[in-house]
């Protein structure tokens, strides 16, 4: 009795473990928990890494041709995380160089696992990014259902309105921080850019039905209404960016003059409505009168980390020093609002550079380079979309330091390889070896 329950209990794992569907099963788990809460991501990433462990502990992996882009990516990434593993060696304080060592683990283990991701988890790849998609469709609307719990208020047998917080009255509950559940709106706001044209290609699959297609359209615009309310700059611009150059490349083939005359009448309406929004529209009026860069942080920041960069060119401060630095360099500029708030360099390649110099630079620049010839080659748009998206993200935002930044570049920058606009998927030959 005790055999067959054994029995009962091995065979399904093992049958699970060579048809991938365990790595499918976490990767699904993943892409739900990013967009709600992203802090439950560690344990199964590094349960995810096990399982691939598992599932190709005795086949052979011969790659064909075809399949060399993954390959090539995967150890520009390696070489990538190895010299910031290099930068921990001439940091002073190697404590902080390994907890943010520890922190970029992704940049390892998703480029991992989605080296040989298995044929289910390739051949299902579309259902896995809608699944990512529904999930953000899902926290855009607590936000908005959060939003109005806390606007909402019964006094003397009356419902009042009132989206001002009572604190900070010149606040709104349906804007920037408050509005994103206290997340960090600009990474929420990748999330939503990257749902909504995933929602926008379920639009375009003609093999959908129509309710499903109108479906997914009517999300896709849902989500991209949402950045206004994000109220993320960095987004914002993306978004005015990314949404002609998809809708050029969507239609440009069945009527040039007309698809040109569409996306600069939609570039016009997008910078109108853009401009409408409050932290844009001071942000541009200080443009105007030229005191945005003696008034914007971020300038400070740069300016800072530049001052720090100059004597460290080569081989930066070392990952672990980072933050001593910056901290030295606001002291030295006597500025209080930074020193208070210890603001990270707000800008991904200034980061790196001042991590790991010139020689980090390069290697990062080198991955982006990689996948845009990727997305090139293969005509890929959404991973073209998502390259874009991330390259003006990283201007303003230093993505790799935080968990939501690093999760979601790291696992959608394989991810996105196993797709093109005919939805085939890249071959890799997979023989068990003979035990």
């Amino acid at each position: 009795m005790n055999k067959i329950i054994k029995e009962f209990r091995v065979v399904p794992i093992k049958n699970m473990l060579a048809a991938g569907s365990l790595s499918f099963t976490f990767a699904a788990i993943i892409l739900i928990l990013i967009p709600l809460y992203i802090w439950f991501v560690p344990p199964f990433m590094v349960l995810w890494g096990i399982i691939w462990v598992l599932e190709n502990r005795k086949k052979k992996i011969h790659f064909q041709s075809e399949n060399r882009f993954p390959v090539i990516l995967f150890f520009m990434f390696i070489a990538f995380y190895l010299w910031q593993l290099a930068g921990i060696l001439y940091s002073d304080d190697t404590s902080t160089g390994w907890n943010t060592f520890l922190s970029r683990l992704s940049l390892f283990l998703f480029p991992l696992v989605l080296l040989i991701p298995g044929e289910k988890i390739k051949k299902n790849v579309i259902s896995l990014l809608k699944v990512f998609a529904g999930s953000t469709t899902l926290f855009i609307i607590i936000c908005f259902g959060y939003a109005l719990y806390n606007s909402i208020s019964f006094q003397n047998g009356v419902f009042l309105f009132n989206p001002h917080p009572p604190k900070e009255y010149w606040m709104n509950y349906f804007y920037g921080f408050y509005f994103s559940v206290n997340q960090h709106p600009s990474y929420l706001a990748m999330y939503v850019i990257m749902s909504g044209f995933i929602s926008f290609e379920s639009w375009f699959n003609t093999s959908l039905r129509v309710k499903k297609r109108i479906g997914w359209l009517m999300n896709g615009i849902f989500l991209m209404i949402s950045l206004y309310f994000l109220s993320s700059r960095s987004g914002l611009l993306a978004v005015v960016v990314l949404i002609p150059v998809y809708l050029f490349f969507k239609v440009y083939k069945r009527k040039k003059l007309i698809t040109g005359f569409a996306v600069l009448v939609l570039l016009s309406i997008l910078f109108f409505v853009v401009r409408t929004n409050e932290r844009v529209s001071i942000g541009m009026d200080e443009i105007s009168k030229e005191s945005f860069f003696q008034r914007d942080g971020r300038i400070y920041i740069w300016e800072s980390a530049i001052h720090s960069i100059r004597h460290n060119l080569i081989l930066g401060v070392g990952i672990g020093d980072v933050k001593t630095e910056l901290m030295k360099e606001y002291q030295r500029r006597g500025d209080q609002n930074l020193i208070e708030n210890h603001y990270n360099v707000h800008n991904q390649y200034l980061e790196i550079l001042l991590e790991n110099g010139i020689i980090g630079l390069t290697l990062f620049f080198s991955i982006l380079g990689v996948m845009f010839y990727i997305a090139f080659s293969e005509r890929n748009v959404l991973y073209s979309l998502f390259i874009i998206m991330m390259v003006i993200f990283f201007l303003f935002e230093t993505v790799l330091n935080r968990l939501q930044g690093v999760t979601f570049f790291s696992l959608f920058s394989f991810l996105l390889i196993y797709i093109n606009n005919n939805n085939q998927i890249m071959p890799v030959n997979i023989q068990k070896q003979e035990e």
